[in-house]
């Protein structure tokens, strides 16, 4: 049985190669260009810390010309990212792009907590990205021939399905806290799937939850602090909880 460093190597080689059929993601399932959209695996496995769990990956994003309105552009997602919640920074065809969830993750959450990135395990319940219907219009004027699931309507089952993935995680981590980012997240890991965000992303720490007896904590997620004073206040209100329980236990 591989130990420390190897198990968590064992764990992320299994999870590109196994972890799209596991879930039932349909085939094929790529990118504009053929790209194929692959899972992505924690990169930043710190042990015996903090644990993130985001909700899924983002994409690397182009701007390209309508087929129908050359002048208008569509943003596209056109390959994965290189890890979840890394900071990238790349140019669209139009102008400089940075990955937006992992500058808001280091600004409302980890900057309080004199944290790196490289100190935390940091992962997503989903492994893949998932088109939403905009982004599958965004590709259909673009090229019209092009076809892909839209599959963001789907993330509580796929969710569902990938559960026992995260709780080999949480194994391999065996994480002091997990947070988890934003209410849908929360919903599938405390099971309570019809609770509103308001009473999900609480200041208590959770014991009993699907992923074990890990303590655990459900915040909003970095794009809801950028677009809301609310949840920036809700996340600063559990800073303290967080640096207690990390810090001091």
């Amino acid at each position: 049985m591989p130990t420390g460093n190897n198990a968590i190597l064992a764990y992320q080689q299994r999870c590109c190669r196994d972890y799209a059929h596991s879930i039932g993601l349909p085939e094929p399932y790529t990118y504009l260009d053929g790209n194929p959209i692959r899972p992505l695996p924690p990169v930043q496995t710190a042990i015996g810390g903090l644990m993130i769990v985001g909700a899924y990956p983002s994409a690397r994003f182009e701007s390209r010309p309508s087929l129908s309105q050359p002048r208008r552009y569509r943003l596209v997602p056109v390959a994965d990212n290189l890890q979840p919640f890394g900071y990238e920074q790349y140019f669209d065809g139009l102008r400089v792009r940075t990955l937006e969830s992992a500058d808001g993750l280091q600004k409302y959450l980890l900057t309080s907590l004199l944290l790196l990135f490289e100190q935390c395990w940091i992962t997503d319940i989903v492994k893949v990205f998932l088109y939403k219907p905009e982004h599958t219009a965004s590709c259909g004027a673009v090229h019209p021939e092009f076809r892909v699931p839209e599959l963001r309507s789907r993330f509580r089952d796929l969710a569902r399905k990938s559960l026992p993935w995260l709780q080999e995680e949480c194994g391999l981590c065996k994480p002091k806290l997990i947070v988890t980012l934003g209410e849908e997240v929360a919903q599938v890991v405390s099971g309570e799937l019809s609770a509103s965000a308001d009473k999900l992303l609480s200041r208590d720490v959770r014991h009993s939850t699907a992923l074990g007896s890990y303590p655990t904590l459900f915040l909003p997620h970095p794009d809801a602090c950028r677009r809301s004073e609310k949840w920036r206040a809700r996340i600063e209100d559990r800073i303290e909880i967080i640096r207690t329980t990390l810090f001091e236990t």
